[in-house]
């Protein structure tokens, strides 16, 4: 006797499509088959480029340091962690003119006597208004040719910087005298020369003290415009050497 299941044969069987023919009519895809360049329909989209950068900081300084540089400007350059700028070339320093200290006298000359070693308005100036002190001393220096300079460095010390003023502003005048240079009072003798005050004078002040320079040298230039400008210009120079004068 069959015993008929009723339970599977009651259920619809399921349906598939139908499986796709693998022969010849369907090519498979070959990859060392296809061409240099893809289709444009498989080919990725390219990635997006990204955003140009803005040129920072060190990039903008550079160019315009170039920029200086072409133009004939000095540049500055930054240091690292300092806040101030530094100069990437300095100037060279205009040349100064060296001072010796004159063998006669060996030291400085001291006096408390001051109208005495002066004349002119310079002397009455100096003998109603009490100095303390007048020191002076002989310096040499050459031209730019090799001729020998003397310069008279005196510095008068007076009671106040007011009295010292008045002194200073007396000085500057034409025709108002000086303070004698060791030349002039035949402390020591140069050949060629009887006296300083024929060359260049400059003087300058500082507190209660004033000091007065002259130079010249027994070889003058031919030019006396000339030659006065140039002891002028070492006289100005040689003030300096009043402030550590002992």
């Amino acid at each position: 006797m069959q015993i008929k299941d009723s339970t599977l044969s009651d259920r619809p069987m399921p349906k598939f499509p139908p499986r796709p023919i693998d022969d010849a009519r369907t090519p498979s895809l070959i990859l060392s088959a296809l061409p240099a360049e893809l289709p444009s329909a498989l080919r990725p989209e390219p990635p997006a480029p990204p955003p140009p950068r803005k040129p920072g900081l060190a990039a903008k300084f550079a160019g315009a340091a170039a920029v200086l540089t072409l133009l004939g400007f000095g540049v500055w350059a930054l240091v690292s962690g300092g806040d101030t700028p530094q100069q990437a070339a300095s100037p060279q320093a205009g040349a100064e003119t060296m001072f010796t200290r004159a063998a006669q006298p060996p030291a400085a000359v001291l006096d408390s006597d001051c109208a005495n070693h002066a004349y002119g308005d310079t002397k009455r100036f100096l003998a109603g208004t009490t100095c303390q002190q007048l020191t002076r001393a002989l310096f040499t220096s050459r031209t730019d040719d090799g001729r020998t300079v003397y310069s008279s460095v005196a510095v008068v010390r007076m009671q106040s910087a007011a009295d010292a003023r008045r002194l200073f502003d007396l000085v500057r005048q034409d025709e108002t005298g000086s303070v004698m240079d060791l030349v002039r009072e035949h402390a020591l003798v140069v050949p060629g020369l009887d006296r300083l005050s024929r060359g260049g004078f400059a003087s300058g002040i500082n507190g209660a003290d004033v000091v007065i320079v002259e130079s010249d040298t027994a070889l003058p230039d031919q030019d006396r415009q000339a030659h006065r400008a140039e002891m002028k210009r070492i006289s100005t120079e040689a003030i300096r050497l009043g402030h550590d004068l002992k």
